[in-house]
């Protein structure tokens, strides 16, 4: 029969806690910690996936935003050079000096035949 001596002194309490209060081990093997591995490299792997798109996709986004103002601005810069030929011949046609000019009634039009140009002949002098 066994018998189970308890001593008095200042380590009694941790002479009743050495044994074992607690039945469940836990055992590490070379498999857990393999898979255990590989699935944390995986996870990081995955979450380093999902920035990495997450950065390029706001970089096209960015490009894209670019372009379309680019395009915005030629347009912007067409339509202002538009107006402002507009602006020029209304500017004109408002005047004072064209409002006095007169439009032309009999208009002489020279025809190309390839000929030089002569004084016109008046009393035979020169």
């Amino acid at each position: 029969m066994s018998q189970l001596i308890l001593t008095r002194s200042s380590q009694f309490h941790r002479a009743i806690r050495t044994s074992n209060t607690y039945p469940l081990t836990l055992r590490v093997g070379k498999f857990f910690l393999l898979f255990g591995m590989t699935l944390m490299i995986g996870l990081l792997s995955f979450f380093y996936l999902i920035k990495f798109t997450e950065i390029h996709t706001k970089g096209y986004q960015l490009r894209r935003l670019e372009l379309e103002r680019d395009k915005l601005v030629s347009v912007r810069e067409i339509k202002s050079t538009s107006i402002s030929k507009e602006k020029t011949l209304a500017s004109i046609k408002q005047s004072s000096i064209t409002m006095n000019m007169v439009p032309v009634r009999n208009a002489i039009y020279i025809k190309q035949d390839g000929s030089v140009a002569q004084l016109p002949i008046s009393n035979g002098n020169l």
